[in-house]
This record gives C-alpha cells, structure tokens and sequence, in this order.
C-alpha cells in the first residue's frame, strides 16, 4: 500500500447553500465498478475504474468521497501513485499535472465492510439479500465517487457473486456468465448521466417477470418468489404510468424500468431504471399502490434533473409528489386531485410550516425529506398552474425537461422557462413561496350593500410569517345563479367592493382550491 501526503490539492469552492466542499476542476465521468460478493462474509472486495475529466489545466490533485474500505492501490494514468486516505477521503496527487479537458483514468482497489449504503441481511423469508440505499450521500462507503448529486456521470456495474443469485442495477443487462465455480458475473451499463446516490446494486434470490415493452423500454418486476403475485398486483399500473408521464413530460429517460422488490429499510428509492421499493410495501390489506407512480416520475425529476444543490431538494421531491397527483387526476378526475391537495396540506400542517421550504438552515440531509419539500413543493407546482393555465403550465414543463434534461437545475432554472412560456414575471411568487414559510391566512366578512347592488369584500392577512400576494376567486350565487370574479390580495387588509346582477346569499372563496391557505369566512 502507497501512502504519503499530497503537498498540494485543487483548490476547493464551497459557494453553495449546502456546504458539500466543489472541486469545479473536476469531473467524473464514468464509473466502472467490479465488486465481489459471497455468502459467508458482509465484506466485500472491489475495484473501481474513473474516467474523470480535468477542467483547468495545471490542477495538482483531487480526491474522491470514501469510507470504511481498505484501499489497496490508486492507479493514476495506470502508475501506482501516492495517497492519503482518512475521514471521508480519499485524496491523491496527479502528477504530471493534467492539461485541460483531458480524461484521466483512475483506479481504485479495495476491499473490506461497508458501514453504510451496502446492507447485508436476510429478508422476511429468511433468505441473504444484498441491497445499496445511497441516499443522500451514502454511495462513498462502498465505492470511491464524487458523493454529490451535482456531478453526475454514466457507470457500468460488474458484480460476482454466488450463482443462485440475481443481480439487477442500472441501466442494461450487457453480460451474465456462469464462471463455473460457483459463482456467476453479472455486468449492467447505464449511459446516461446519473448522480452517485442513483447507483445501485440488489442481490438476491428473485422471481423475474418480464414484462411488455412501453414506447421500446424493457418493463421488468424484481420480487421475491413468496410475493411474485403482490408484486404483480403492486406493479399493475406501472405501464400505465409510464405512458402517463412520458406524455405529459417527454420520453423517458432510461433504457429499462426494474421495479424491485426489496429489503433496504426505508418505504422507497428511485434508484435510476432500478426502483427499490421495501419488502414492508407489499403487505397490508388492501394493498396499497402508493409509492409507485411517485418513483415512477422520479425517472424524469431527481435522477435526469438532479438538482446541483441538496437545498433545491423540492425540485425533485415535490414535482414527483405532484406528479402522483396527477396521474390519480388522470384516473379519477378533477376530486381525486382536490382530495390529495388537501391531504397534502394536513401533512405540512403537522410540521413546522413555519419554516421556508428551501432552508440552508437545515443541514442535516436526512431532515430535508420533510412535508415542506415534499408536500409544499408539490403545493407550489399546484399554484403556479392554478396562476397560468393548464396550457403554459404543462407546455413549461415539457420545456424546462427538454432544456435541462440529464444535468442539473436550479429554481431559477425552472423559473426562467415558466416566465418564457408564460410571459409573466414570477419572481415574487417564487419567492414568497420558497423562500418564505408559512401561508396566507386569510379572514374574509362580506356584506350585501343592497343600495349599491354590491357585495363588499374584506379580505385581512393575519399570518406572522409575511405577506403573500396572491390571486383568489371569488364564486357567488344566490341558489341558481353564480358570478365569479378574481381579486388580488396583496395587503395586510383589503376592501373589495364588486357589483353583481343579483343579490348573493352565499360566498364561496377559491372554491376550486386552488391556494394553500387557511380560511376564515363570515356574512354579516
């Protein structure tokens, strides 16, 4: 083993919200994993092959995110080269320094047992089951990577293991060879540009139904042989949603969808073309569908737009939360999606809604997937279609996906392509949304002035968190007939006074739902 210390390092730019320290000179890839796996040990053995791409000529060295593994070799160029390994890192000279753009192969060997990301253990049934569950920056403790979703890149994933075993991971299957001693080589490619916490691996003894392509894309279900028929019924609509959002969004991105059951501990992961879903989700009476159309729309919002910044984590948690609602609006109609929004508001309202949705704040990774990005993002989609029509909405977002699509986004990413198709300056509604906690709440007394032949209108604000300026109908009948009208509450305190051809005997306001707010309404 080569050790020493690397005198001098790329220097660092930490300019980001969620303080991961950036090495903007560098850029991995491709990564070319080989792992080996047995029956008798949670250790592993690995080696990892990085192309990396040197953006500035002259950087002196780099290092990658690693833990818990012995590190055999650093190869550099193919040449055994000096490193320091320790609290996370594993760091190294490169040497001669590289020129500009061009691509570096480094390998890594390993071997040894990782504390995270990897989980060793026995599913329900009683069988060995190997499963990765990398998020948010858990990939580092069995492979050597750029642990951020900001650096994305393809992979191939070659993995032996004992031969009753299946293996599915990302993207293709390329290779399945029987190495007749036992034990069988199992190799899949991706080659589309993915974050390394989409990178995954699922060993275990499974029952695989293949099923019709969609659009060309290889739909295939991972499910233990006990629970072959609940997958089957879990799975059903999974074509359905497939066709849904590749209409509604644009193709989808991967060249295969496996839907896995799997024992990882947590409800679901959107692994890219690999879904986990936990052995605990296929249980219950009636069973349930949920998670699946949410990792489905993952496929296109988290792993082909990865945000570059762990605190836009509402750009894919809450589009895949809105998404679902909208497949079930696809299903069920207009309700379905009215009793979700309002589902989704009784979850933020349990949570310290005090707080923004996009918080730098918070640091603690694992408490981002919180109702505010995931719920209140999903919220803010809503409003800003209930603000710009189905047409814009939906013909910004297949826009944004087609501009953005296999790298990353910010909000200011999204908020450019809906202020382009809209032509409607959104930056105060992204603001008060995001960036500001909380809702409106609104006290809203009318009255009938019967000499006027209006109805007069105050709408107060009464929330501590800041004022929102927003649009809201107004709908009011008298029993056969109805008048909406659309007013714009920006104040602390407003009167409306709104002419009407009848005398109205009931006020609804924002009857469709289309705010999050709380409402507070009297006639006097």
């Amino acid at each position: 083993m080569l050790k020493a210390v690397i005198l001098m390092l790329l220097p660092a730019v930490c300019g980001y919200a969620d303080g991961y320290l950036r090495q903007p000179a560098i850029d991995v890839v491709h990564y070319e994993l080989s792992l080996e796996l047995t029956d008798t040990s949670d250790s592993i053995a690995g080696t990892a092959r990085l192309l990396i791409r040197i953006r500035d000529a002259g950087v002196p060295g780099m290092w990658l995110d690693f833990a818990d593994m012995e590190v055999d070799r650093v190869g550099v160029r193919g040449v055994d080269t000096r490193f320091t390994y320790g609290h996370g890192r594993l760091s190294f000279d490169l040497i001669p320094p590289c020129s500009r753009d061009e691509i570096v192969v480094v390998e890594v060997q390993y071997h040894g047992k990782p504390l995270g990301g990897m989980l060793f253990g026995k599913n329900s049934y009683g069988r060995r089951v190997i499963f990765t569950n990398n998020w948010p920056d858990q990939a580092h403790h069995w492979f050597p990577s750029v642990d951020h979703p900001s650096d994305k890149a393809t992979a191939e994933i070659a993995i032996t293991a004992p031969e009753k075993y299946n293996v599915v991971s990302n993207g293709r299957l390329v290779q399945e060879e029987s190495l007749l001693d036992g034990r069988r080589l199992t190799r899949w490619r991706e080659g589309k540009d993915i974050p390394a916490y989409c990178i995954t691996i699922g060993v275990a003894e499974f029952s695989i139904l293949h099923q019709p392509e969609m659009n060309g894309v290889p739909v295939d279900w991972y499910a233990y042989p006990q629970d072959a028929e609940t997958a089957a019924r879990k799975f059903a609509r999974t074509a359905l949603a497939l066709s849904y959002f590749t209409d509604l969004i644009g193709p989808y991105p991967y060249e295969k969808l496996a839907q896995v059951q799997a024992t990882i501990g947590t409800g679901a992961m959107e692994n890219a073309s690999a879904i986990f879903y936990d052995e605990s989700l296929f249980r219950g009476v009636p069973l349930a569908e949920n998670p699946v159309p949410h990792e489905i729309a993952h496929q296109w919002f988290g792993n082909s737009l990865s945000v570059n910044d762990w605190d836009q984590l509402w750009l894919s948690e809450g589009f895949a939360t809105y998404f679902e609602a909208l497949f079930y609006e696809r299903l069920n109609g207009p309700e379905a999606l009215k009793q979700a929004m309002a589902a989704y508001f009784q979850a933020i309202g349990r949570y310290d809604h005090s707080a923004p949705i996009v918080d730098p704040g918070l640091t603690d990774l694992m408490k981002k997937l919180n109702p505010l990005n995931y719920q209140k993002g999903a919220w803010v989609l809503h409003m800003l279609r209930g603000m710009l029509g189905d047409a814009r909405f939906f013909e910004g977002m297949r826009r944004y996906y087609a501009l953005h699509e296999g790298s990353n986004v910010s909000t200011e990413d999204f908020q450019n392509v809906m202020e382009s198709v809209s032509g409607t300056k959104l930056s105060a509604f992204f603001r008060q949304w995001l960036y500001q906690g909380g809702w409106p709440e609104y006290r809203v007394v009318w009255r009938w002035d019967q000499a006027a032949g209006k109805a007069e209108v105050d709408v107060q604000q009464r929330q501590s968190t800041g004022l929102f300026d927003m649009p809201l109908s107004l709908v009011f009948s008298d029993g056969s007939r109805r008048e909406l009208q659309r007013i714009r509450v920006m104040n602390p305190e407003h009167t409306f006074r709104i002419a009407l051809p009848f005398k109205p005997s009931s006020l609804e306001v924002d009857p469709d739902g289309w705010v999050m707010k709380s409402l507070s309404l009297e006639n006097r």
